[in-house]
């Protein structure tokens, strides 16, 4: 039985892709930098903005830095408004933290942003917890963040699952010894998750998917 869901934000709670790529393509053009072709703009859903930068656009971490920086500028201001719940989500939350199961963010973007757009969207109470790097840190080490979520609500790794919609959402379960569910309505490519532990292809088939329920 569960106990904790940890859940990615980014693809998995809400669909911020508008702001995020609003966002990339501001900081680029304010450094003088070409813009980027729709399908290297959704590879920066999931990973660190810093990585992301690193991989697609330099190979100066001081430049990625300023990338990044230009990047929280925009995002600061407009680009975390730009955000859409995705359809059942808030319903699907109301109903765990209802059965008495702990539900948390876990998430690389920043906590401050991931608790900001949370708060204006409605979504800040029905958080158990929020486990995303520190504002000024490019480290994102999410099987880290996994595993201090566990630690912090005191549950056992069989009672903890993570949530989400890409390939390093199932790498950090993996490494951090928890079991994961893929959704397939988020930014993952064909066959990324097909090795999650449960398939979600739609928000209403999450908790279906964890506890054997039909809705």
């Amino acid at each position: 039985m569960k106990k904790l869901v940890l859940f990615d934000f980014d693809g998995t709670v809400a669909d911020n892709s508008e702001g995020i790529y609003n966002c990339i393509k501001y900081a680029l053009e304010k450094k003088g930098k070409e813009s980027l072709p729709p399908e290297i703009l959704r590879k920066f859903i999931g990973p660190s903005l810093f990585d992301s930068f690193m991989w697609h656009c330099t190979d100066s971490e001081a430049e990625a830095n300023e990338l990044v920086e230009l990047y929280r500028e925009r995002y600061a201001s407009v680009g975390s408004t730009e955000v859409i719940i995705f359809d059942g989500m808030r319903e699907l939350l109301e109903r765990l933290r209802r059965e008495g199961i702990k539900t948390a963010v876990c998430s690389s973007k920043p906590y401050d942003f991931v608790r900001k757009i949370a708060k204006e969207q409605g979504l800040e109470e029905l958080f158990d917890g929020f486990f995303c790097p520190g504002f000024g840190s490019h480290v994102s080490d999410k099987s880290g963040l996994a595993l201090e979520a566990v630690d912090f609500f005191k549950v056992k790794k069989e009672e903890a699952v993570l949530v989400g919609d890409t390939k390093f959402d199932l790498a950090a379960a993996r490494d951090a010894g928890i079991e994961c569910v893929g959704v397939l309505y988020g930014f993952s490519e064909e066959g990324e998750l097909d090795t999650a532990d449960y398939i979600a292809p739609q928000v209403k088939d999450i908790y279906p998917a964890l506890f054997g329920e039909k809705e």
